[in-house]
């Protein structure tokens, strides 16, 4: 029996993780930042380790990558020099794994670290607490929005995902699945 609720918390985990992935994915997708490379475990992974995560690759987007290796410097910067469309892009990719698994599951258990890369990009950008509440309310409305409209793009990627499909094979399920009166 216990094999069993062990083996459901697995197959739960690799499902939340596919959506959150998914969710990374296609907001970066949407908003015109290229997917390089993902990384969902298997179902077999989470059964040897019930901590491991996922996670997606871009191409050309530097600054997400600096956040998320932890390269920006330590000193701040001033946020001007970081263009508007770029922190916006990455408040919605960051945020939207969160977001998809709120959306599929009612509540998120994802690792927080988006939300951690979040606050070292907004420290070293030097925001004032106000500007940080109004950067995150906009990007979680907005990233919301988009998955709410792109529900079965989200779902078919997931999925394509947790299968390991390619990249080329990932964009096309996207592709297919939107709904141009929706862009």
């Amino acid at each position: 029996m216990l094999d069993a609720i062990s083996d459901s918390v697995c197959e739960e985990n690799h499902i939340m993780c596919m959506q959150h992935e998914a969710g990374h994915f296609l907001i970066a997708y949407l908003l015109g930042v290229l997917p390089k490379g993902y990384k969902v475990p298997s179902i077999e992974d989470f059964k040897k380790d019930k901590f491991l995560g996922g996670k997606v690759e871009f191409v050309g987007f530097k600054f997400l990558e600096d956040v998320h290796i932890g390269k920006l410097p330590k000193r701040k910067i001033n946020h001007r020099k970081v263009s508007a469309s770029n922190l916006n892009m990455f408040s919605c990719i960051a945020l939207a794994g969160l977001a998809s698994e709120y959306l599929v599951f009612g509540y998120s258990e994802g690792s927080f670290s988006d939300v951690d890369k979040l606050d070292r990009a907004f420290k070293c950008l030097g925001f004032t607490k106000n500007e940080v509440d109004a950067q995150l309310r906009w990007a979680v409305l907005n990233t919301m929005l988009i998955l709410h409209r792109h529900n079965e793009a989200r779902s078919k990627l997931a999925e394509a995902m947790g299968l390991s499909k390619s990249v080329g094979f990932c964009i096309d399920t996207i592709e297919n699945a939107l709904n141009l009166s929706d862009i």
